[in-house]
């Protein structure tokens, strides 16, 4: 989740992403906010899929599975 107490959801996908040995995990951000600047920045950080609040189980599963095949 983007909104997290002292380091927010941007944070932590950007240090995932900027460490070499975690940088190839693939990261699903999920918001309720919906806004193209809030979209944009998870892309920027390297997110490789933004859901946005409310979302259905069956979203979630099928970003889950999708990134999990590119990833394997």
């Amino acid at each position: 989740d983007i909104m997290m107490p002292r380091l927010d959801g941007y944070q932590t996908c950007a240090l995932i992403k900027n460490n070499e040995l975690y940088s190839s995990i693939p990261v699903i951000m999920l918001s309720s906010k919906d806004g193209l600047f809030d979209r944009a920045r998870g892309r920027i950080v390297g997110s490789e899929q933004y859901l946005t609040k409310p979302f259905t189980r069956d979203e979630l599963l099928s970003a889950i599975k999708t990134h999990a095949r590119k990833a394997a």
